[in-house]
């Protein structure tokens, strides 16, 4: 379990970024920062600048007293512009002063430990951290503000009014009271019950959106596809031939889109079913294997791009593999335009149309033709997934889901409970519901977890 008596630091900056940023909670911070800073900081709060003596540098350093910090302890943020050697010298010189290095997620810990944050708010930073689009942002930030602590704390509220009504008739049988109403009990039942779902079933699954949705690059053998993924990628990720079946693998790499990333994909050249005429067929396993591996990604792909070489006389073997794909959301794309003039390209992409029944888009990667509208094209497909409100989503990680389910599942036995006549046992049932859901963001909450919950976190954060 975390320590929460002695002085952490970590460098909470990317390792790429040029402004570094050295992070320090504990009881010796600024007696650690008296030591290092050329000036006086002890007495200072707010944003200061001094020099790093050991490392002859100056750095703005930010200065938040216990308990007005993230931590709730005295924290600083050294901020400098320096390479990995001196931020290594500044990192030795601070452990050298009595520091120790911080344990992944340590910095939120201690924020949650010092009810700074409750723990749903606590796991919201790492998803807030990991977030790579601005659907999945909006639903960590709502996850962090609060939102599933205030929502689940008026449902508990709501479990405590009907927990009080049962119990007032099982303590106060005897007395002159008028007992409270059993069909009023069950109502009030049956709407917390609904309310509950509706958080759960108005929420994403946080593990899911860390996977970044897939798009795949489909067609026939030398039909663009490896160009066009490293065009897109902005990188050579693909081996590009002329020959055909270069491609044996599913080869990926990270899109960066407007407003959203993706996972990029390039599968192997798909072959046309064996009952298509006029086209020769491969008995190479390789082929076989690759197929399958093609299909397989084709398939759980959020988005499908097919190419078509647009320079082409013959697309018979074309259709066929549009034919047997099944995508859930495809974009069409001619490639290849440079090899024709304006007006064949016109002719050739009526002619597409005519033949697939959809649109094509030219795209020339020689030329950037196409290049920008294909990537907004694929950024508007991948945005309707999901279409709900991002003022509204939570990120919900496992253990709230769980919490949820069981409360939901504790309910409904109180519910029947009641009907059946036993308040005794429906009153325990709904003590269970209420602590279900006080996991949430209790803070007596078993060590193992905690440590599960921070050791997803990076180190410094």
């Amino acid at each position: 379990m975390y320590a929460s008596n002695d002085t952490i630091i970590a460098v909470s900056s990317p390792a790429n970024d040029h402004r570094v940023i050295v992070r320090i909670s504990g009881p010796q911070t600024f007696e650690i920062l008296g030591h290092i800073c050329t000036s006086p900081v002890a007495d200072k709060a707010g944003i200061t600048t001094c020099r790093i003596s050991d490392i002859n540098l100056d750095a703005v350093v930010y200065l938040f007293r216990s308990p007005h910090s993230y931590t709730g302890d005295d924290l600083a943020e050294i901020h400098l512009w320096a390479n990995q050697a001196i931020t290594g010298a500044l990192m030795e010189k601070l452990l050298s002063l009595g520091a120790r290095t911080a344990s992944a997620g340590e910095f939120t810990a201690r924020a949650y430990l010092n009810n700074k944050i409750d723990l749903a708010q606590a796991e919201a930073v790492n998803e807030v951290i990991t977030a790579s689009n601005t659907f999945q942002l909006a639903a960590a930030e709502n996850l962090l503000a609060g939102r599933l602590g205030r929502l689940s704390k008026t449902i508990r509220e709501s479990i405590l009014d009907i927990l009080s009504r049962l119990e007032a008739n099982l303590d106060f049988s005897a007395e002159d009271i008028t007992p409270a109403n059993k069909a009023d009990i069950i109502a009030r039942l049956s709407e917390t019950k609904s309310r509950l779902k509706d958080l759960l079933a108005g929420s994403i699954r946080s593990e899911s959106t860390i996977d970044l949705p897939a798009v795949g690059i489909a067609g026939s053998p030398n039909a663009g596809k490896s160009t066009l993924l490293n065009k897109l990628l902005g990188r050579q990720r693909s081996i590009v031939s002329h020959h055909r079946k270069t491609t044996r693998d599913v080869l990926t790499g990270e899109l960066e889109l407007p407003g959203c990333r993706c996972i990029l994909f390039d599968c192997a050249g798909l072959l046309a079913p064996s009952n298509v005429e006029g086209i020769v067929k491969s008995e190479n396993i390789l082929d076989e294997l690759a197929q399958q591996a093609a299909i397989e990604a084709i398939k759980n792909a959020a988005v499908v791009t097919f190419c078509v070489d647009i320079s082409k006389d013959n697309w018979v073997e074309d259709l066929a593999v549009f034919q047997l794909i099944q995508p859930k959301t495809l974009i069409s794309i001619a490639t290849k335009t440079d090899l024709l003039s304006e007006k064949d390209t016109a002719e050739r992409l009526s002619k597409l149309k005519s033949l697939f029944g959809c649109d094509f888009l030219p795209v020339s990667v020689h030329n950037n033709a196409g290049i920008d509208k294909l990537k907004t094209e694929i950024t508007n497909r991948l945005t309707q997934y999901p279409v709900r409100s991002t003022q509204d989503v939570l990120a919900l990680t496992t253990r709230h889901r769980q919490a949820l389910n069981n409360a939901i599942h504790d309910t409904v036995q109180a519910e029947k409970e009641i009907k059946a006549g036993s308040e005794e046992l429906a009153a325990m049932m709904l003590r269970t519901a209420y602590n279900q859901l006080s996991g949430i963001e209790q803070h007596n909450i078993d060590e193992q977890v905690l440590d599960r919950i921070f050791s997803r976190f990076c180190i410094g954060k």
